[in-house]
């Protein structure tokens, strides 16, 4: 989550109201604390500031800090302690516990997986206790009870111990080392011991042989003191590796395994490597329309096309380390200029063509990839959106007879003429009046309330209403060239809202894009593009309602035209229009 640099939106001082107020948020959190440990965690008169932050992934959360050490963050709705929290109250959260070298892995973005999980004794279902699914949690090293990383509980206690303590275990939110740890005093954890530690070693020495014993201690002393130099060799690489490109990288979730190791000369055949691809992608691929070209996009979608079959392009194993140090050291050689456009982010801004070494290079043939925004942009056909109703239990008797089961779906004019069909076959039209139907038990049962039991008929129309206001209603989007998708429930229209912002700013959000296959980062960009202001992606405050499309000022007349002409979106999919600024007359 905080492994790459966050932007700090506003930083405040606290008032007493919001200290009482977060101390209210923690105690119904977290049952467990005293009012004094409350008080000792939100200080009443020592320096407190509350700084609002957007992470790299575009998420927004909320810093608490005291004397500027962060001690919580807000995300989701979720107060979560920091490690620096943690360290004062080790038995904050439950604790998990894993070996060392794990460390390494979950700093450079792993979750901790459950064989990496250290238990004493034999796995039960008391071994986690009732712990939820999404629970918060703290992780620990063996030898040190201090906790290094903090996140949520994939499972819960019950079905960790039911999946043979396989799969992942916790997912990692924040851990020394990243970003969140680097707002503060980017303080060591202190040595608190660890009595599971020894118990496990004990219980090793009784089964071991007298020359065994003696390599156990010397185990248990080589292990304690190589502890803090396993943490700070992982901050180390944790740092090394921000704000890198992570192509084909090695964080593949496993908290344990074995590591292979390079020969000596990979490092020169990858600088080697890396110097072709983007020379090869200079001289072919990128034109002067390209530029500004982000340098991350550069070696995503114009470097790796190059790198051999088979082969991997990564700058972590190469002498620079980083991509802009890569860079860096082209531009002295005159091929390229980089410039730092936007905040932590540089730019290609301009390449020498003409460049000797350009000239001699042999570019091979490659079938270049389309970025998947790219493809979205230029292709997207809209969809053709039919609503649909289910067929459910109470209207079964009617469409049974059809052919039809439970949950199937069908469109207005096919409920009509299966309801025709039923009245047919049953012979309920009305002779004396032909607009309308007779009813016989099944259809009185089906269409009528309690209070109008003693009808005996009813007209077409309201057979018909009645009938699809008793279905569950349902949606259908039918892409060209791809099978119709059917989803449940009413079809939520695209909603265009402006939010007040701080300063007086306003920000266009724009909820409900997927549903209609619109892919909302390359719709953010071609937003930012077009009307030249910064654009963000991020999830919905509320689960399983997707990504939203956040946009600087109040952009509801351009986006409405976009969705409208461009994408082909129905006006009555689409809410929110009349927010559009007036134009005012002169």
């Amino acid at each position: 989550m905080f492994q790459k640099p966050f932007r700090v939106k506003t930083q405040t001082a606290i008032k007493g109201s919001d200290r009482k107020r977060l101390r209210a948020d923690l105690g119904k959190l977290y049952p467990s604390l005293s009012s004094d440990d409350l008080t000792a965690m939100v200080p009443q008169k020592e320096e407190m500031s509350m700084a609002k932050i957007s992470t790299h992934g575009g998420q927004t959360a909320v810093v608490y800090c005291v004397q500027k050490n962060p001690i919580f963050f807000d995300l989701y709705g979720k107060i979560y302690p920091t490690v620096y929290t943690m360290w004062k109250y080790p038995d904050f959260l439950p604790l998990f516990t894993t070996w060392p070298p794990v460390f390494k892995k979950l700093a450079g973005g792993a979750d901790l997986m459950l064989p990496g999980v250290v238990v004493k004794g034999q796995v039960s279902l008391s071994t986690f206790g009732k712990m939820a699914k999404g629970a918060m949690c703290a992780v620990n090293l063996v030898g040190n009870r201090a906790p290094v990383a903090v996140g949520n509980a994939c499972l819960s206690g019950e079905d960790m111990y039911m999946s043979a303590m396989r799969g992942k275990g916790v997912e990692i939110v924040h851990i020394l080392g990243d970003q969140l740890w680097e707002f503060g005093d980017q303080s060591s954890p202190p040595d608190l011991g660890d009595d599971m530690y020894m118990d496990l070693l004990e219980e090793a020495q009784k089964d071991g042989s007298d020359d065994g014993e003696g390599k156990l201690d010397t185990e248990a002393e080589e292990a304690s003191v190589s502890q803090t130099a396993e943490v700070a060799q992982g901050v180390e690489d944790l740092a090394l590796d921000n704000c890198d490109p992570e192509p084909g990288g090695d964080n593949s979730g496993e908290a344990t395994g074995g590591i292979e190791e390079e020969p000596r000369d990979s490092v020169e055949i990858m600088d080697e490597r890396l110097r072709t691809c983007c020379l090869c992608a200079l001289k072919s691929k990128v034109k002067k329309s390209d530029l500004p070209l982000l340098t991350s996009a550069f070696f995503k979608n114009f470097m790796q096309p190059f790198c051999p079959a088979g082969q991997s392009l990564d700058v972590k194993k190469s002498s620079f380390k980083k991509l802009s140090k890569f860079l860096q050291h082209m531009q002295k050689q005159g091929l390229l200029k980089t410039k730092e456009l936007s905040k932590g982010a540089d730019s290609i801004v301009e390449i020498d063509k003409s460049h000797p070494d350009l000239k001699d290079v042999q570019v091979p043939d490659v079938v270049a990839e389309v970025p998947a925004s790219a493809r979205q942009e230029g292709e997207y056909q809209p969809p053709k959106i039919t609503e649909m109703f289910s067929v459910t239990s109470s209207v079964l008797p009617i469409f049974k007879s059809q052919g039809y089961n439970k949950s199937h779906a069908l469109s207005a004019p096919d409920i009509r003429k299966e309801v025709t069909e039923y009245v047919k076959a049953n012979n309920l039209q009305d002779e004396e009046r032909k607009s309308h139907v007779l009813l016989d038990p099944d259809l009185a049962h089906i269409l009528l309330t309690k209070q109008e039991g003693d009808l005996s008929h009813l007209k077409w129309d309201e057979v018909f209403s009645r009938v699809m206001d008793r279905m569950q209603p349902a949606f259908q989007l039918e892409f060209p060239g791809k099978p119709p998708v059917l989803k449940k429930g009413k079809i939520e229209p695209i909603k265009l809202s402006v939010e007040q912002r701080a300063s007086n700013k306003k920000a266009t959000i724009v909820d409900n894009l997927e549903d209609f296959g619109i892919d909302p980062a390359a719709f953010a960009h071609t937003v930012q593009k077009s009307v030249s202001c910064s654009s963000s992606v991020m999830p919905h405050h509320q689960k399983n309602k997707g990504m939203q499309v956040l946009v600087q000022g109040n952009q509801i007349a351009f986006i409405a035209d976009l969705l409208l002409d461009k994408y082909k979106v129905p006006r009555k999919y689409v809410q929110g229009l009349e927010k559009a600024p007036k134009n005012k007359r002169r």
